[in-house]
């Protein structure tokens, strides 16, 4: 990218994020990214044809994406390792204090749930790949693989939950202490 372009693309995004976490959905208007960023309605326009675009492209800059563990470790450091990645994310302050903005556009926007969802699905196939690897390594039961859906959530939960309500430190402490927990919690039946 032409480095003045991408020096307006992060005057918009930073102006946009700002907007967004400062006043909600309602706040992050074409308009006020201009007064805010300095940069040209024109010059916005032309990279995002729409609000609903520019929403999405915030969406899409700052929703945090999980790496594959290195494959050389078991499925339970593998878990591991990817709550510790989640918990990373989910408490960056800024990432932090973008969620609740952010789930409310995709309730209100369907391009930012679409690139949502499309999120959600690479990391539901991470975490699935990762639970089926506890599982063939004998450190999962089986049940676990028959509603991934509800298994993810019950990985995820108390790490979204933490980070929505600040009630703890997400750190590799916490992080491990839900992995562990979950690893016990659905240990295979003996």
């Amino acid at each position: 990218m032409d480095p003045r372009i991408a020096k307006t693309h992060a005057a918009v995004m930073q102006a946009a994020t700002d907007l967004l976490v400062e006043g909600g959905p309602e706040a992050l208007t074409v308009d006020g990214v201009v007064a805010r960023s300095g940069v040209a309605k024109s010059t916005v326009y032309r990279h995002w044809a729409t609000r609903d675009e520019l929403v999405a492209a915030v969406f899409d800059n700052c929703a945090p994406d999980l790496d594959e563990p290195d494959p050389s470790l078991s499925g339970p450091q593998a878990l591991r390792e990817l709550t510790r990645q989640l918990a990373d994310n989910l408490g960056d302050p800024s990432w932090r204090r973008l969620l609740p903005a952010l789930l409310l556009l995709k309730i209100q926007h369907a391009p930012v749930a679409d690139i949502e969802d499309d999120l959600a699905d690479r990391q539901q196939a991470l975490a699935e790949s990762l639970l089926r690897k506890c599982v063939d390594e004998g450190a999962l039961d089986p049940s676990v693989l028959d509603d991934l859906g509800a298994s993810v959530a019950l990985l995820a939960g108390p790490l979204m939950l933490a980070a929505l309500f600040e009630t703890v430190a997400l750190d590799a402490v916490f992080a491990d202490r839900v992995t562990d927990q979950f690893l016990r919690a659905h240990r295979p039946a003996t």
